[in-house]
């Protein structure tokens, strides 16, 4: 019995404190066996071999362990990185170049379609000719050889109204300049006379060679068409311009888009330049 107490003294020197539980527990008895003479005179009893124990620590999973308590600064690492074992561990078939398999039930409903906005019908008024000065040969030639020729027209939608220029020969300070328009096929027609503008460069001899009229026609309510010609009255002559017979026409066109307006555009500082002997001189 002494010899069991000290060795437990021992043990406990070699520990630095009590023996844990698990020793305590797993601790076998010695066995008697027979003694042994040493020098001294008498026997000791031999004592067996005590079994080794192994002692093992018991975690509860975690999926991640919080490592930091300040509220401020929070840091959290997988529980793989501190030796532990995940609760649950998902294997990904798909490449990484390829989306997620989805469930079947949001692919069988697939989202409603989307119509498109309702088109709206908007009549426009369009001219059914090019601008007569966008052609400046030609243009040149008939004030030259008709005395007159219409410019440009612009189409202004909200006003329901057509603005436009003519250009004609200064043959005299006197001048009459009018335009002819028809919106029942020339069974009737108006005229409307054109108000003078500007003239043009100054020839050698201090006179003009040209000058500008400007007009306005406000398009039919109860047509879609309308067509006009041009007339100038100088010394108790008429010249026209009636786009060699044609007249000139605009019609109103239903078009299934957003309302906007549609007009030819004019620069009333058009200037054109024209060869003369003296160098290049604008022409207006």
């Amino acid at each position: 019995m002494c010899a069991a107490i000290d060795m437990l003294a021992s043990e406990q020197m070699f520990y630095g404190h009590s023996p844990p539980a698990g020793f305590l527990t797993d601790y076998t008895p010695p066995v008697r066996r027979p003694s042994k003479i040493t020098t001294r005179g008498f026997s000791a009893p031999c004592l067996s071999v005590l079994k080794p124990v192994q002692l093992t620590l018991k975690e509860a999973t975690r999926s991640c362990i919080k490592i930091s308590n300040d509220k401020k600064n929070k840091r959290v690492v997988f529980a793989d990185d501190r030796g532990y074992a995940l609760e649950q561990v998902k294997f990904m078939t798909e490449p990484s170049h390829v989306p997620p398999y989805w469930a079947l039930k949001i692919i069988a409903s697939p989202p409603p379609e989307r119509k498109p906005p309702p088109q709206t019908v908007v009549d426009l008024w369009e001219q059914r000719f090019s601008q007569p000065a966008s052609d400046y040969l030609e243009f040149r030639r008939r004030i030259t050889e008709n005395c007159v020729s219409l410019e440009n027209v612009i189409i202004k939608q909200n006003e329901c109204a057509v603005d436009g220029t003519i250009k004609v020969k200064n043959l005299d300070f006197n001048k009459e300049v009018f335009v002819r328009a028809s919106s029942d096929g020339w069974r009737t027609h108006e005229d409307t006379y054109c108000a003078f503008v500007e003239s043009g460069p100054l020839s050698k001899n201090g006179v003009s060679n040209y000058d500008t009229f400007g007009f306005r026609l406000q398009l039919p309510i109860h047509s879609r068409r309308i067509d006009f010609c041009v007339c100038f009255r100088c010394k108790g002559n008429e010249y026209w311009d009636n786009k060699n017979g044609e007249n000139y026409t605009i019609e109103k066109s239903s078009v299934r888009k957003s309302p906007a307006i549609s007009c030819a555009r004019i620069n009333n500082g058009n200037s054109w330049t024209m060869k003369t002997n003296d160098g290049n001189t604008p022409y207006w």
